[in-house]
């Protein structure tokens, strides 16, 4: 959890590292946050807006674009890459994967965890 406390803390910041551990586990708690709405807001009878999207959900994701955005853009600067990679469907996620520099790069010193 402490991962994903830490990049809400980071939610704004294009610069320095995110270690690996913080991006997944911002990711995984985010798609199991999303997933927990979208069924209790459809269980409630919240109605489907746009694409299976219901309001409730579409609000969450406002909230949680930005901080997605930007822990993993520090997390291509982490392995080294300009954060736009992330934006290449496939290529993008592959390279989340990869272990970042041991060292300090251009981007700032070593992720924490």
């Amino acid at each position: 959890m402490k991962y994903y406390f830490r990049a809400w803390k980071n939610y704004a910041k294009f610069h320095g590292r995110a270690s690996r551990s913080e991006y997944w586990y911002f990711t995984f708690i985010n798609i199991a946050i999303s997933l927990s709405i979208h069924f209790g807001a459809e269980a409630a009878g919240f109605h489907d807006i746009i694409l299976k999207q219901n309001g409730v959900d579409l609000c969450y994701l406002a909230a949680v674009l930005l901080p997605l955005i930007t822990v993993g853009v520090r997390r291509m600067q982490d392995i080294n890459r300009t954060g736009w990679i992330l934006f290449v469907p496939i290529y993008g996620q592959y390279l989340c994967c990869l272990d970042g520099h041991e060292e300090d790069n251009k981007y700032g010193p070593k992720a924490r965890g």
